[in-house]
């Protein structure tokens, strides 16, 4: 897929050089354009386009774990991530000694934090 100048500028500005998931500002050359709606989704029905209210700036690190999903299923993965850690054997042994702090909480992205009247429609 090729994105033009102008409309990486326009997901850029969306969230004012935000990571539209993790809230992390983001140089302009780093950003990721991210289709909120996977263009490749598992179910070809639930697929996504190219225009612009299906793009979102994103970091490399939230692109890269988001992948190919919903947006449910990457919450879930984020969610998952505590459990995860807490089967490693490292993370028990920072837990007893007090410098790991199991913390486990709702996922709530950037864009559904910041207060913009645009946003809302995208999160349907």
């Amino acid at each position: 897929m090729s994105i033009s100048k102008k409309t990486r500028v326009a997901v850029y500005k969306k969230f004012d050089g935000h990571c539209a998931y993790c809230g992390r500002h983001i140089a302009y050359n780093d950003m990721q354009v991210d289709h909120f709606k996977p263009q490749r989704a598992w179910n070809p029905e639930d697929s996504g386009t190219d225009d612009i209210e299906n793009l979102m700036p994103s970091c490399r690190m939230c692109n890269h774990y988001k992948r190919a999903h919903d947006l449910e299923t990457f919450r879930r993965y984020i969610a998952e991530i505590p459990l995860k850690l807490q089967e490693n054997y490292i993370f028990k042994i920072g837990v007893v000694y007090g410098n790991v702090l199991p913390n486990e909480k709702s996922i709530k992205f950037y864009f559904e934090r910041v207060k913009n009247n645009d946003t809302a429609d995208r999160r349907k």
